[in-house]
């Protein structure tokens, strides 16, 4: 009867622990006036697919959910939608007010400049999570206007995963860092090829994730073709 008390046991445990390991996470999102206003829907199927990604993903299902609270916002501060280092500081401050959410995303036209360490040879990212003292805002670059990495000169991508850019910004904030390779949701290249049945997330990124937001991402490392 032991044995098999110590088997029943183990199994509570390990429901106990497979149903702990969820976790949803609510936030605000507000987009520059200059760029086309993303409405409701359109941030809630950007939150949907990226949950969905990260529960479905190739390497170890991992149980985060992403949730918008409030209406969508709208900011005019700093005056142009193009981030750089003299107004970053400016957008990670918007909406620092809200209160009851656990992050922050912040939508512009353009992102130069992200953070000090962070060189970029291009001239451009798609995503920046790097908000020194709380770690818990996002910039990324409004759908309509990813650019293409082979021909950054061109018309902007008509397609981009960006359930996927938001997801990987999110684990900055929790402390991840870059992971070389091509399919890796922390890639440190673009993300405009990684087909969502290829993602990749180890079970201890998605430690971090459930962890949640706060934590500062370790040193990255720039893309490698």
């Amino acid at each position: 009867m032991r044995i098999i008390a110590g088997v029943l046991s183990l199994a509570v445990v390990m429901w106990v622990e497979s149903a702990s390991a969820q976790k949803s996470y609510s936030l605000s999102v507000s987009g520059h006036s200059a760029v086309p206003a993303l409405s409701e829907g359109e941030v809630k199927a950007i939150l949907a697919d990226a949950s969905k990604m990260l529960q479905e993903n190739s390497d170890f299902a991992c149980n985060v959910t992403f949730r918008l609270k409030g209406p969508v916002g709208t900011f005019t501060s700093p005056d142009t939608p193009i981030v750089d280092r003299r107004n970053i500081d400016a957008v990670h401050r918007v909406d620092s007010n809200v209160a009851g959410v656990d992050f922050r995303v912040k939508v512009v036209k353009e992102i130069n400049f992200c953070r000090p360490d962070l060189p970029n040879p291009d001239g451009a990212f798609d995503g920046c999570s790097f908000s020194p003292p709380d770690f818990r805002s996002i910039i990324v670059v409004h759908p309509k206007f990813h650019k293409n990495p082979r021909d950054l000169h061109g018309p902007p991508l008509s397609s981009y995963p960006d359930h996927l850019l938001w997801a990987h910004e999110f684990g900055h904030l929790t402390g991840l860092p870059h992971r070389r390779d091509r399919f890796a949701l922390m890639t440190p290249c673009s993300l405009s090829d990684v087909p969502d049945t290829r993602v990749q997330v180890k079970r201890a990124e998605c430690r971090r994730l459930l962890s949640g937001p706060g934590a500062p991402p370790p040193r990255p490392i720039g893309c490698r073709q």
